[in-house]
Parts: structure tokens; sequence; C-alpha cells
């Protein structure tokens, strides 16, 4: 007996000595865990907001065409023409004025002489044939618009990011350059609406590497060329969206960067944030924790101190069963996050008190309660797919869902469930769960989201957000043989309306049109869009051809009813729109793309206008009628 009693307690040294070990290696993990969450993140985030600007800067470059298009056709209809650079001039003042992210519009002759512009800076003798652009379309033949590198104003002497287009002669030669100027500063103005803490930086590049802007603002960089950094020479060549580390090349400072590249455009869009600042957020944070790991390491010695003395009493097993429970417990109780444990059958057998803060509730009101209780009813496949594979043998899971509180609020909970060892069956085991609220980051998220897919002056979607939502449509109409139409709208005349009335009134009467075709659709499944310009979109699926035609014929008229002024649009006099309508049937054997059923709404929407306008068109065979105000005719 004596034997016994002196070899137990260096038994209980060793158990002891283990647990320390395990408790710290515990500890040590959990917080490199939460330093990798938090920069896993903090990527997200980064390339998130990286998208969300590159977008912006390529709608915002897209939009410089349609007035350098504008200039174009006036200088080709009016070429030679007395007093035509006053009114270049007017024009071009009145289209500054009413487009508040233009800086300044310009043309300029083929001796680089500035013949007309915006701005109310007297060009003087300033010659622009030195300028990289002017240059460029000089031996250039393409009559795209380009984008070039940010410049100096030389007549305001701010910096100015261009966009210009060749003119050419009629004989072909060159006749000189149109330019849009965006002013960079209002550009990085509106990057730094994006708070990345004080050290966070932005920065726009041309596909070629050249630097196009950055904020905080800076001249440095500007037009200068990173095409040798890791960003384009490793990290863009495999993807073209992503995280990484870096030093920047700029200032210096060790950043954690996420990037996005333009499929459109290539423009390439760097949001960074320092990573001493990211280390210094998570310290923040990981000094309460360390402090209640502390505490937790006192209590743990505290007990495993007392259970030392009463080893001799209980079985060695039985003392190292309850020792492991307690630190679960302690740990547990410990920690800001929920942690839970269920038995196979998805019944809570353990939650820690954290569940008041998260859920709203006690722990003690929860325990016994299905896993699947209180979900959201789309999220309830999800999780029952998860604890069949926790059955089924996996170790670790990891889902997103959400969950009402108490009092009735929805929340999104990020869960990591562990299959602890042991259990004979699929049903006879023990799994841990560690739950942590996430929903102000799914609602930044679904902020950053809209803000990519919505059109600024209609709040309809946008062009991207369709094309993304015409396929979806057109895969579940063909899985589901139900039909799907599309609307192609177009305002009739439009470009007579800005010349008459100016863009101010023609973004208002856009406005107007988009909420006729937003009031008249009235299923939520159903999706209006600006498609560019003056075109709208609306796609109708579960929608046959004539029902199609039926929302196309009610659009006209609400449109039409709003007598919109609008003296050149003959015979009306007032603002009317065309409509051209197709219906992709599959439970009839179509088989077409969503380029080819768009193509046909596009040639029946100019069948439309073809026929008098203020009409709709239908492609389909079974509808071939068109409705307006002139009458029925035949398509």
């Amino acid at each position: 007996m004596t034997g016994v009693i002196k070899y137990l307690p260096a038994r209980t040294l060793v158990a002891v000595a283990f647990a320390t070990f395990g408790f710290v290696g515990l500890i040590v993990w959990g917080e490199y865990s939460s330093w990798r969450s938090q920069v896993a993140r903090i990527e997200a985030d980064l390339t998130q907001t990286a998208k969300a600007l590159v977008q912006h800067a390529d709608d915002t470059v897209d939009m410089a065409k349609f007035p350098l298009a504008a200039l174009i056709t006036q200088i080709e209809q009016e070429r030679g023409g007395p007093g035509m650079p006053a009114r270049l001039t007017q024009v071009m003042r009145r289209q500054v004025d009413t487009t508040p992210w233009l800086g300044a519009l310009a043309v300029i002759d083929a001796d680089g002489k500035m013949i007309a512009t915006s701005s109310r800076i007297d060009a003087g003798a300033t010659n622009f044939s030195d300028r990289e652009y002017f240059v460029f379309h000089q031996s250039s033949d393409t009559l795209d618009p380009v984008l070039g590198r940010p410049v100096k104003n030389k007549l305001s002497g701010e910096w100015i990011l261009p966009v210009t287009q060749r003119i050419s002669n009629p004989d072909g030669s060159f006749g000189g350059v149109v330019l849009a100027a965006f002013i960079l500063t209002e550009l990085t103005d509106f990057f730094q609406g994006f708070s990345l803490v004080s050290e966070g930086s932005f920065l726009l590049v041309r596909r070629d590497g050249v630097v196009l802007a950055r904020a905080p603002f800076l001249q440095t960089p500007l037009g200068s060329s990173i095409s040798s950094d890791d960003l384009f020479t490793t990290h863009l060549r495999q993807r073209h969206s992503g995280s990484y580390h870096f030093v920047s090349s700029i200032d210096d400072t060790k950043r954690i960067g996420g990037f996005y590249q333009s499929e459109h455009s290539g423009m390439v869009g760097l949001a960074a944030v320092s990573q001493s600042e990211a280390l210094a957020t998570w310290m923040k944070g990981a000094r309460i924790r360390w402090m209640s790991c502390f505490v937790l390491v006192a209590i743990t010695g505290s007990l495993v101190w007392r259970w030392r003395r009463q080893i001799m009493l209980r079985r060695a097993s039985e003392a190292l069963l309850v020792a492991r429970e307690a630190e679960f417990r302690l740990l547990a109780e410990g920690s800001g996050d929920l942690i839970q444990r269920f038995n196979g059958h998805g019944i809570r057998e353990y939650l820690s008190p954290s569940v008041r803060e998260i859920l709203g509730v006690d722990a003690e009101a929860m325990l016994g309660t299905h896993i699947l209780e209180n979900l959201h009813e789309d999220d309830i496949d999800v999780v029952s797919q998860v604890m069949d594979r926790l059955r089924e043998g996996s170790t670790r899971e990891n889902m997103i869902v959400r969950r009402k509180r108490a009092d009735g609020r929805q929340i999104w909970l990020e869960t990591t469930l562990n299959r602890l060892p042991g259990g004979t069956d699929g049903t006879d085991i023990r799994i841990v769960a560690v739950t942590r609220d996430v929903t102000r980051q799914k609602n930044l998220q679904e902020e950053l989201d809209a803000l990519a897919n919505t059109d600024e002056l209609t709040q309809l979607a946008n062009r991207r957000s369709f094309n993304i939502h015409f396929e979806d449509m057109m895969l579940q109409a063909a899985q589901q043989l139900t039909p799907l139409s599309i609307l192609m709208i177009d305002a009739d005349r439009f470009k007579f309306f800005n010349d008459t009335y100016g863009h101010a009134a023609g973004d208002d009467c856009l406005r107007a049109v988009a909420n006729v075709v937003r009031g008249s659709i009235r299923r939520s499944k159903d999706l209006p869009a600006r498609y560019g310009g003056e075109e709208f979109a609306v796609l109708l699926p579960d929608t046959n051809g004539a029902g199609a035609l039926k929302a196309a014929e009610n659009i006209r008229q609400r449109v039409a009813d709003l007598r919109l002024p609008h003296e050149k649009n003959l015979p009306w006099g007032y603002a009317t729109i065309s409509i051209g309508t197709a219906t992709f049937h599959p439970a009839r054997g179509d088989r077409v793309t969503t380029a080819e059923l768009f193509e046909r709404a596009d040639h029946a929407l100019y069948r439309a206008k073809d026929s008098g306008r203020n009409r709709v068109a239908a492609a389909e065979q079974e509808a071939a009628m068109t409705t307006g105000r002139p009458g029925i005719k035949s398509v």
C-alpha cells in the first residue's frame, strides 16, 4: 500500500506536466488561429474594396466615351463650318456642368493647338503636340477611346487622367484629338471614402503597370511603371483577384494588399493596410484573451493541486476525465465565442455563458434543444449535410448560417464543428462547436456587392449584374423547362432630347423611365436593369411570349402617359420608348445561348423603331405582332 501511495503522486506530476503543455499549446494555437483569421478577414475585405474601386473607375472611364463620341460626331457634321469652335465650346461646357465626374473637355487640332475647350482659362499659344496621347493618336489609326498616363494640366496645373480619341479627316489623315479629363484629386477623394485606418492606401494601375492614381494623393508615383513588381510579375499572372503581402516600393511599408483586375479594361486596383496596424488592432483583443488565459491558468493550477491531493482516493482514469472536463468548461466559459457540445443526434448537451450575449438566451433554456431550431429555412439543408458528414467520419466542418435571436433579430453565425475522438457508430459521438457572430462582416460584404451591381443614375441593376443573372436564369429555365422572356427597351430619339434639353434633363428622363420599368415589374424574381445609355433590359422568368408582350405594352403605355416634353420626337411631341421582346422555350426544344436570345430581342427592338417607334415588337413566331399607339403591325 505504501508503494502505491508513493507511485501515484509521480503519475500526477506527469499528468500535470502534460496538461500544462497541452493547455499552453492550445492557447498558442488558438492565438495563431485568431491572427490568421484576422488576416484572412482583412485580405477578403481588401480584395472586395479593390474590386469596388476598379468597377467605379471602369464605369467612370466608360462614361467618358459618350461625350467624346458626341464631339467627334459634331466635328464631322460641322467640319470647316463658321463658328464651329464656339459651338463646340458651348456644348462642352454644358456637358461638364451637368457631369460631376468630368473635369474638362477639349478639342486639339492636328498641329497641337487647342481650338475649343470647356475650361475658362485662356489656352493662348499653348501647344499640346508633345503630350503622350497626342503623339500616340498621331501615329495610330485606332478610333477607340484611349486611357492615357496621368499628367499635369497645362492650363490649371491640376493632375488629370486623360481619356482621348483620334479625329480623322475625310481622307483618313490625322485631324487632331478630343480629350476628356478627370481631376485625379476627385478620384482619390472617392477612394478615401473607403476608410482603411491611418496607414491604408489605394492604387489604381493601368494594365501595362502605369500608375494612374494613388490615395492618399502623391505626385511622385503618378505615371511611373510598377510592371516589374510582384503584383504584375507573379500574382496577376496566376489570378485576376486575391491578396498578398509585400513591401511598398512607394513608402517602404510592409503591407497586406488585396488586388482586383478588371476583365473589361484591364485596370488593376490595389487596396492595402500596413501589417503593423493590422497587428496592433489584433493585439487589442489579444491582450484581453491573454489576461483571461492567465486567470484560467491560475485557476487550473489551483484545481490541479487540489486534484493531486485527492488522487489517492480516486481511480486515475476518473481523475483524468474530471480534469479534462474542468479544463474544457474553464476555456469555454472564459471565451467570448459561444462554445457548444452536441451528441450525434444534434442535441445540445452544453453551452457556454456567452450564449446570452450572442443569442440573447440563457444556457439552461437551450439545453436539450436541436441544432436545427430557429435556423433560417434556406440553411437547414446545409446544417443537415454538415451533421451527416460528421457522423460519417469527418473530423472538422465549417459553416456560415442565419439564426434568429431571442429578440427576433436575424444574425449570421460562423461555426467550426469538431468531432471528438471516440464513438462506435454515427450517432454515438460527441461534437464541439465554436460559434461567433459575423453579422457585421456579412452586412459590409453585401453593401460592397450592392455598390458593384447597381447603376448609380437609375438605381436599377447595372449591366454587369444583368449579365450574371441572365446566365443563371437561362440555366434555371433549361433545367426546369420553363420559359424565359427578355425585354429590350430604348428611349426614342434620346440624342435629340439631350441636345434640346441638356444632359441633366436627359438624366431626369432616364430616371423617370427607370421608375416606370421598376413599378411595372411586380414579381420579386423579375430583374429590371439599365443596359447602357438610354437602353434598359428586363428579364421575366417563367413568362411566355404573350406575357412578355403584355408586360412590354404596359411599360410602353405608362411611359407615354408621363407626357414628358420632347418636341423633336414627332409626331407625338413627348418622350416615348420602343421595346423588343424575345422568349426562350426550353419545353419546345429551343437551344439558344444568352447572346442569341439577346440578339433576338435586340433585332425586334430595331424592327419596332423601323416601324415608327413608340411600339412593341416580338421576336417569337407565335407572337408575330407588334402593338403600340399607332396601331398593330405584323412583325
